[in-house]
């Protein structure tokens, strides 16, 4: 009877929500055929696709690699300023928009199916417990639990921890960001097992100069991780 109610309600209210608060892309505030989506498909194939052949890429995968702490790169988006990824971005950080990031996830999971790249484990970047409790959610652990679903790799929030409170890396140079991060993080793995000759992937957002994942990499490298491949929704200048 509850259910038979529920079902009714639906079909009697969210035609009118629809109708009095029709449902908008968040970034270009077209109406969407389906109130789910939270993004258009037409903003979703504006964002520029990212490729090994694509400079930036090539750039940046370069820099993680010569840290020694990074095997590899895979991204999905190229963040461009007043584009569609950043109205996404900003969204899903800002605005509380959660099933972005499960969204994003799914994309990014889709690319590292048709790269072959596989592993033992998705390790979001994690917040500070401080940005945790502001937030109220994990912005990376969200596009985990998207790759998760489409790759069926287990997600390993918990292995590594954020010790240190950081300034967020946006305005900083590479020399800053670098420093910002230095000793930021801290292994909370149970088990020295749990990493010991396994292949982790490092899940971010963006990945600009690639500071906070060289630094998340560090400590699953001292723990004895053989492979860490670096991988973010979208990739910056």
């Amino acid at each position: 009877m509850f259910a038979s109610l529920s079902q009714t309600a639906r079909k009697v209210f969210l035609p009118l929500l629809d109708f009095f608060y029709p449902p908008l892309c968040l970034s270009c505030n077209r109406l969407l055929p389906d109130g789910r989506d939270r993004v258009c498909e037409q903003c979703w194939n504006s964002i520029r696709r990212v490729d090994r052949e694509l400079e930036l890429y090539r750039e940046t995968r370069g820099k993680l690699l010569a840290s020694k702490q990074i095997d590899d790169l895979v991204a999905s988006f190229v963040f461009e300023k007043e584009g569609s990824f950043q109205h996404i971005a900003h969204a899903l950080k800002y605005s509380g928009v959660q099933s972005l990031g499960i969204e994003l996830g799914r994309r990014l999971g889709t690319v590292i199916n048709d790269w072959g790249l596989r592993a033992d484990g998705l390790v979001p970047i994690p917040l500070h417990k401080r940005k945790l409790r502001e937030r109220g959610y994990n912005q990376a652990e969200l596009i985990a639990r998207g790759v998760s679903a489409a790759t069926k790799i287990p997600v390993r929030a918990g292995l590594v921890g954020r010790k240190r409170f950081t300034q967020t890396q946006t305005a900083l140079s590479l020399e800053e960001r670098q420093k910002n991060v230095n000793d930021a993080f801290e292994l909370r793995a149970s088990d020295s097992s749990e990493i010991k000759d396994k292949t982790f992937v490092l899940i971010d957002d963006v990945i600009t100069t690639g500071a906070t994942i060289e630094a998340c990499g560090r400590e699953l490298r001292r723990a004895g991780a053989s492979c860490i491949i670096a991988a973010s929704s979208a990739l910056a200048q």
